[in-house]
């Protein structure tokens, strides 16, 4: 196949985060190339943990079921201190279908991704890195080098950098990566366990040596990980079955045996993330833009979801449905969740396997914690990501529509109705409504048919242009207990919801704000007219 020398979009790095950023500008069609410099598919197991709020971005786009199929399921994770359990976290109190963490090695993840690419006829080009990159107003010039040495430029509209840590392009845009290397050493090793140790929940063990934890990925497999490591150990490059089992057996109170060792590991970890997400045209996505603690199991999902929510913006753009304008809520709703993150994240790190004052107040907090459904709720959301909200973005705009629902806000996984003549009492998933394409615009709660008409004759305004782009439900609280949830979010009067292709609302307002609708839409979206003309 001749390779594009004028992509629309060149992705540099094939992992979990330039697979998704390919996969979805793929699906509106944009003409893309993925380059990575390693010769092949990574062979180790890497980032494990998939948390419910990438599996509901996965689902619209028809790839949640395989996921959850090879994937094992933690229901809840156990916290120990000095022998003691402390605390359950319970992950069953998660809102979502999928009310657990999925733990699956990132060698299927990234499978699943790249088979997903291929089916939709685009592939990974191995063995090509990123040499030199150039700045045009209207476009990126990139120098690749192949395996064989040969060299090739490449013009793109736009180029999305999934590199890593080790980002080249990063660096040779001169990008900041504030932050710092975290004093602890860890080494991990994929193992067997025997012994009385529950798969259907992780284990973590706080001690005054160091941090160990164990993450189930079905059956007798764990992946241990364990903090401040002895010195001898800290040096070498692989840890050992025998050095394992001793860290094992100094931080658990459980009597496990391990052994099959598959892969081990040393690192560091560092808590750094950029101050801007775009130079121009060149976009940095996953670990190129954010890299931290790997407690709580963030990393890859983050990045995930930064390719999904550049994705769909810049497609809309190649697309000309919008202006450049719409890239820079990029940043405006990405770089908090970063922060977010990456605080969170060293704060775990320190609570349970740092100084020992700060491990001292974990103990005597954690156990409040196991009897607050507050704090399980909380603890729950923000390890899931489903908390995650992008409220502050230019891009939101609320006009305080009925219900707890607010402009900027993860769609919840709630059941719906469909009102209607031939299916009165329809009951389906919100999810099932969405389209990771397009936009949805919910009109809920609407019982006065004259009311409802009002809204779509004043909506019929804009059906020339933007609207085009939006598919429309309307949608009512189901029966019994379903109903509640509903209300919750929609409330009980009527209100006017947009959701965004990345599933999370645009506009939220009441039946009253439909000419407010309008408005939003005219300043995000080209009319239809403008378009035809360009």
């Amino acid at each position: 196949m001749a390779k594009d020398s004028n992509p629309q979009v060149l992705i540099a790095g094939a992992g979990p985060t330039g697979l998704a950023a390919a996969l979805e500008l793929s699906r509106f069609g944009v003409r893309t190339r993925i380059v990575e410099e390693m010769e092949g598919p990574g062979s180790t197991s890497r980032a494990i943990a998939v948390q419910a709020r990438t599996l509901e971005e996965l689902e619209i786009r028809g790839l949640a079921d395989q996921f959850v199929e090879l994937g094992h399921r933690a229901e809840g994770g156990d916290i120990y201190g000095d022998g003691k359990l402390l605390v359950h976290v319970d992950f069953t109190k998660i809102p979502s279908r999928y009310n657990f963490v999925l733990f699956l090695a990132q060698t299927e993840t990234e499978r699943i991704l790249r088979e997903a690419l291929e089916a939709q006829g685009g592939a990974v080009e191995w063995g090509v890195k990123v040499t030199a990159i150039g700045l045009e107003p209207s476009s990126v010039t990139t120098v690749l080098e192949h395996a064989d040495g040969s060299i090739e430029e490449v013009t793109a509209a736009y180029v999305i950098d999934a590199e890593g840590a080790h980002s080249v392009i990063r660096n040779t845009l001169g990008l900041q990566f504030k932050g710092k290397t975290l004093e602890e050493t860890f080494v991990l090793g994929d193992v067997q366990v025997d012994g009385n140790l529950p798969n259907s929940s992780f284990h973590i063990f706080s001690s005054e040596s160091g941090l160990l934890a164990l993450f189930p990925f079905g059956g007798s497999q764990f992946r241990v990980v364990a903090s401040n490591p002895p010195r001898d150990l800290a040096k070498a490059k692989m840890p050992t079955i025998e050095e394992l089992q001793a860290l094992c057996d100094q931080r658990s109170h459980f009597p496990i045996k391990l052994r099959d060792l598959t892969w081990s590991s040393i690192f560091h970890a560092n808590s750094r993330m950029v101050g801007n997400l775009h130079v121009g045209r060149v976009f940095l996505d996953g670990d190129a833009a954010h890299i931290h603690s790997p407690a709580g199991g963030q990393g890859m999902n983050t990045g995930i979801q930064d390719a999904i929510n550049l994705g769909w913006k810049l497609a809309l753009v190649l697309e000309g449905n919008t202006s450049e304008k719409l890239l820079d809520t990029y940043d405006q709703d990405r770089i908090p969740v970063m922060r977010s993150i990456l605080s969170r994240t060293e704060a775990m790190t320190n609570a349970m396997g740092g100084p020992s004052t700060l491990r001292s107040f974990f103990l005597h907090l954690a156990p409040w914690i196991a009897n607050s459904e507050f704090a399980q709720e909380i603890a729950t959301s923000r390890i899931s990501q489903i908390q995650m909200n992008y409220r502050n973005s230019a891009l939101s705009e609320d006009h305080f529509g009925d219900g707890s629902l607010t402009a900027g806000d993860r769609v919840p996984d709630i059941t719906v109705r469909i009102p209607g003549k031939d299916a009165p009492k329809e009951a389906t998933r919100l999810s099932t409504l969405l389209d990771a394409s397009r936009f949805t615009l919910l009109l809920a709660n609407f019982q006065n048919v004259e009311a409802l008409e009002t809204v779509r004759a004043t909506l019929g305004k804009a059906a020339s242009t933007w609207l085009e782009l939006v598919d429309v439900a309307k949608v009512a609280a189901p029966d019994g207990d379903a109903g509640k949830p509903f209300a919750d979010a929609f409330g009980v009067k009527p209100s006017i919801t947009l959701i965004r292709p990345d599933a999370y609302v645009g506009f939220r307002g009441g039946e009253s704000s439909a000419e407010d609708l309008i408005k939003y839409g005219d300043k995000w979206f080209t009319p239809a007219a403008q378009r035809q003309a360009a």
